[in-house]
């Protein structure tokens, strides 16, 4: 547990690391995304600034190992690429704050989907920046989500305490849990196990995929 290195970043809070290959990208309230490369020792390579409000989140395209989507407070959704400072694409439809977003792990659906403060989840066709469906449902903010890595559902958090999967074959709402843990802030999935861990506010769970009760719980 030996701290290799330690360094500003940014001027503001950081909101989201991202670690892809050999690069670490950073986004902040100080409305700017950073990236750094990891093997010189950290070296920042350019930063990307076309958002006009806090960067809530970062997102490595998983079929595009180039590019990354940003989300921020500015209502925007950006994509990018690793190699130029200049956005390729920018994705406007809420009506609020982006706080959170995900790519399809699908090799047949370009898909982006993007939670706001809005109380909305888009779906959108990244290859012409079209939203596809707005999800509606949760009673407060979206706090986090997440395409299951081999499921068509697409897993969403709100400030309202419950859980969403949703179908983005059919669009429609499988589930809703309410796991009693307060908020949960963010969502991630192991894909050959299919389970899938939440961090909340009150603790972290780890859940299977049609169990109802949680595997292990740490509060």
């Amino acid at each position: 547990m030996e701290k290799v290195k330690e360094f500003e970043a940014h001027s503001d809070f950081l909101r989201c690391i991202l670690v892809k290959d050999s690069y670490l990208l950073t986004s902040s309230d100080d409305q700017t995304i950073c990236l750094f490369d990891i093997d010189k020792n950290f070296t920042l390579i350019r930063s990307y600034e076309e958002h006009k409000n806090f960067v809530m989140k970062l997102c490595a395209n998983p079929k595009d190992a180039n590019t990354f989507a940003s989300a921020s407070m500015d209502c925007r959704i950006k994509i990018w690429s690793f190699n130029s400072t200049n956005s390729h694409m920018t994705l406007e439809g809420h009506q609020k704050g982006v706080t959170s977003i995900s790519f399809s792990p699908s090799s047949d659906k370009p898909y982006l989907a993007s939670g706001s403060d809005d109380k909305t989840i888009k779906i959108w066709d990244y290859t012409n920046k079209h939203c596809i469906f707005t999800f509606e449902g949760h009673d407060e903010y979206i706090s986090a989500l997440i395409f299951h890595p081999e499921l068509p559902i697409l897993i969403s958090a709100s400030e309202d305490a419950t859980c969403k999967f949703w179908n983005v074959n059919t669009f429609k709402l499988e589930d809703s849990r309410l796991f009693g843990y307060e908020t949960i802030w963010d969502i991630a999935a192991q894909p050959s196990q299919n389970m899938i861990a939440f961090g909340c506010e009150e603790g972290t769970m780890v859940v299977r995929m049609g169990s109802d009760q949680p595997l292990a719980a740490f509060k």
